[in-house]
């Protein structure tokens, strides 16, 4: 029985984007950009869902790279001063996660939370770079709310967005990092949507 409830929520967009894609010999770069959660807190950053999810692609033939920009503790007030650097000019897709419990430790309110992620997909989309915001919480009912709270953030960009339930089972002693099979099954769960957001990379550079 899988670890933890990978509930994607994609919301297809239709929209129109030039942009200069990023690609080199080591292939189409990709870039995760959050918290300890990307970052891989707890265990090996090869067993982290950045570069699980990279194998996995690769996997499947295509030729990608994705780089991880994960921080720990970082709020959404740190990932939006570190944007600008941690996501060179040219990358084509950024998959977006954030902590509300950082946010929380730091006193910052769920309505500045919101606001904050929408500051960055702002800056992202403005930039013409695909974007997956990654939605997690431990419960339905802290899922359904940041779906609700989010959805006019996923539905004005045309972004994509993946929600995922960690339950305690899911995750590391500390009760809120993701084990390793956790981190496999998170990398699975976010193949169809980064493959999507790869298909209007190249649908937009044609």
């Amino acid at each position: 029985m899988p670890l933890l409830r990978p509930l994607v929520s994609l919301i297809f967009l239709s929209l129109a984007f030039t942009c200069t894609v990023q690609a080199s010999d080591k292939g189409l770069q990709i870039v995760a950009f959050g918290t300890s959660f990307t970052n891989g807190k707890g265990v090996f950053r090869s067993e982290a869902w950045p570069a699980k999810l990279e194998k996995n692609l690769n996997a499947e033939g295509l030729n990608v790279q994705v780089s991880n920009q994960g921080e720990d503790g970082d709020t959404t007030l740190e990932l939006k001063s570190r944007l600008p650097k941690a996501i060179p000019e040219g990358t084509p897709i950024v998959l977006l996660e954030y902590a509300i419990g950082n946010n929380r430790t730091a006193g910052i309110a769920f309505d500045d939370t919101v606001k904050h992620v929408e500051e960055m997909v702002s800056a992202l989309v403005a930039r013409n770079i695909q974007v997956l915001l990654i939605i997690r919480a431990g419960n339905p009912d802290m899922i359904e709310r940041s779906n609700r709270r989010f959805k006019r953030v996923v539905n004005r960009y045309g972004i994509l967005a993946i929600t995922i339930e960690q339950p305690p089972e899911s995750l590391l002693v500390d009760g809120r990092h993701p084990t390793a099979q956790a981190h496999t099954e998170i990398a699975a769960s976010m193949v169809a949507p980064v493959k999507e957001l790869i298909t209007r990379t190249k649908l937009a550079v044609k």
